[in-house]
């Protein structure tokens, strides 16, 4: 299997989302309260960076929809289960069910949110008219996260 580089790709994925938070966990622990804010603009960069990538690989607009599915779409990414648990013209609430992360040891809500900066850059970056934010976070003891996408009036 290795010699021919036959390792099955949901493996690879796994292990790549997996460690991507053993890693960020880890590092958000060595910093001390104001170098962690660093990380998380670090993460806020991300998702600006990776906008235009995201887009063109789902083909989804920019509008509060199309945010909502490439939000949903960079969860499955670094294996989040997401869905659309309501929405109308004005505003999409994602919920969020399952996470790779959640049960990692030493992980908790401070984090989730440093991490979660990454998302606040996408959306931004899809639409400055639309903004976000999270009501719960399953990583505080809520059943789901629940991040609600709203047009700016």
């Amino acid at each position: 299997m290795v010699v021919h580089d036959l390792i099955p790709v949901q493996i690879r994925w796994k292990r790549c989302a997996s460690g991507v938070g053993r890693v960020f966990n880890d590092i958000f622990h060595i910093l001390d309260k104001n170098e962690r804010v660093k990380l998380t603009k670090m993460m806020y960069s991300f998702g600006l960076e990776d906008v235009d990538e995201v887009i063109k690989t789902l083909n989804v607009k920019r509008d509060l929809h199309g945010c909502a599915i490439a939000l949903m779409g960079v969860h499955r990414i670094f294996g989040i289960k997401s869905h659309i648990a309501r929405e109308n013209n004005e505003e999409v609430v994602i919920h969020a069910t399952k996470c790779l992360w959640k049960d990692k040891g030493g992980w908790n809500h401070e984090i989730c949110a440093s991490m979660s900066s990454y998302d606040r850059g996408l959306i931004k970056g899809i639409n400055k008219n639309i903004k976000s934010y999270c009501t719960k976070r399953r990583s505080k003891g809520d059943n789901v996260c629940e991040l609600i996408l709203k047009m700016r009036t």
